[in-house]
């Protein structure tokens, strides 16, 4: 049995060499999952660096040449058009190839994910590992018995005659160290991976946070689920030794948010003498001069703060409510202790008006940050913004939060698009200003100098 996980194409379609180096950590925990069950590999074309004007094409020519008995495909809504379009292209080449859907797209929007996406056979609601494995099982039985995926939990499929059904919903998993740790081999395209591939990690699932663009508790109920310290640092160390980890990034939304697990993996990294350079997602509210002392000497070295606005009243009602000053003096004291910061910040909420949107630029390049990103609100299937914006936004072929695609303030779709390019001009101008002191006053930028400003979390598992 032969089980191809893949990432939908983005920077591999343009053709012009460019790379996105971070593995998909869902396809690599449901990899670990399956590798007692099958031959797992992956297909992720954005981490090669395609030269030429037929991606398509050559992804056509891949998947004949892997012949997978499985695709399974992991979307976001950004790359969910993609995806649609690379299971029709599976379905076409290899027709009794299995085709799966999961990720957090489709596991906010299942039945709608089938009716377009033609080409999947099942969708996998939640969390994929124990759903794959028992998928798998099925399939490769599939000659002595017969397949009724409505029987196993965690999938939506469609009947014989068209029909969308649900099997039985799936428990979350308990104990996320009783998960394999991810398979970091099996890669596809291998030529271009680079050493930033191996860099990444979670620690945690879920949010008992209800922020309003966020799809995350709509999917796990807002149950938070922690890898122990002991298991994280395992690997941490793993991965120094497998590969030659230089540098690590927590993709946990809010790192900190359980205060003692944190010390506690700082206190192991620095005694099995694992310290390692690495950032870290948070909020200014989780985040003390004790914590931030026992991450620094755990080697930390950037983080990431989710600020979003500059108003108060915008903050409480994103559901992000804490003090302005709450967030300057988080800012100030990481500054003091020698780490990064970065800032993302959103625009467009609907209730916002120019002035608001001014403010938020204004307490944005106040705050002495090395380095601002700024993004459209976009509504995205699963959270409460889609359902503010009346639940049907137009449809994009791509999203792009760089970009104000959907309009969802009281002002008409070309003022705001005049306002964002005024405030995105002046994030960029303080952006560039930055780096210039940086090169100015050490001689070089590192590459997370000219990677912060434009650097979001995209949710993996």
């Amino acid at each position: 049995m032969r089980v191809l996980l893949a990432d939908p194409p983005e920077l591999f379609l343009a053709g012009q060499g460019l790379t996105r180096q971070v593995q998909p950590l869902g396809l690599a925990y449901v990899g670990a999952a399956l590798a007692d069950l099958a031959d797992v590999r992956f297909l992720l074309p954005d981490t090669r660096a395609y030269l030429g004007d037929d991606p398509w094409g050559e992804l056509r020519r891949t998947l004949i040449a892997e012949r997978p008995d499985i695709l399974g495909i992991g979307a976001v809504t950004a790359s969910w058009p993609a995806a649609i379009r690379l299971a029709q292209l599976c379905r076409e080449c290899l027709p009794e190839t299995l085709i799966v859907a999961g990720g957090v797209h489709v596991s906010t929007e299942p039945a709608a994910a089938l009716r377009q996406a033609l080409a999947v056979d099942v969708v996998v609601q939640g969390e994929g590992e124990a759903t794959l494995r028992e998928i798998t099982r099925v399939w490769a039985e599939r000659e002595r018995q017969p397949v009724d995926w409505s029987k196993v939990a965690g999938t939506w499929s469609r009947t014989g005659d068209g029909q969308v059904v649900q099997g039985p919903p799936r428990p979350l998993l308990g104990d996320l160290d009783a998960l394999p740790m991810p398979l970091r081999e099996g890669l596809v395209y291998r030529d271009d991976i680079q050493p930033a591939f191996y860099q990444a990690m979670v620690t945690l699932r879920g949010c008992p946070y209800h922020c309003i663009y966020c799809a995350v508790p709509s999917l796990d109920s807002s149950r938070t689920r922690y890898r122990s310290p002991q298991n994280v640092v395992d690997e941490i160390a793993q991965l120094r030794v497998r590969h030659g980890l230089a540098y690590l990034f927590f993709h946990d939304s809010v790192f900190t948010l359980h205060r003692q697990r944190t010390l506690e993996i700082c206190r192991l990294m620095v005694e099995r003498q694992l310290t390692v350079p690495f950032c870290i997602q948070t909020r200014a509210d989780r985040l003390d001069a004790e914590l931030l002392d026992a991450m620094t000497r755990a080697g930390l070295h950037q983080v990431f703060f989710g600020i979003e606005s500059g108003d108060a009243d915008s903050l409480r009602r994103i559901r992000k409510a804490m003090e302005l000053e709450r967030i300057r003096a988080a800012v100030a004291m990481t500054r003091a202790a020698n780490v990064r910061t970065s800032g993302f910040f959103m625009i467009g909420w609907p209730w916002e008006t120019e002035a608001l949107m001014e403010q938020t630029a204004e307490f944005a390049t106040s705050l002495d940050l090395d380095a601002v990103s700024l993004f459209s609100a976009t509504p995205l299937p699963g959270t409460e913004l889609w359902k503010l914006a009346g639940g049907t936004p137009r449809e994009l072929a791509s999203i792009d939060f760089r970009k104000p695609q959907v309009n969802l303030t009281p002002l008409s779709d070309a003022h705001y698009a005049e306002v964002f390019g005024r405030v995105s001009a002046r994030i960029d101008a303080y952006n560039q200003a930055r780096m210039l002191q940086a090169l100015q006053t050490t001689g070089q930028a590192t590459a997370a100098d000219w990677q912060s400003a434009s650097r979001r979390n995209d949710p993996v598992i």
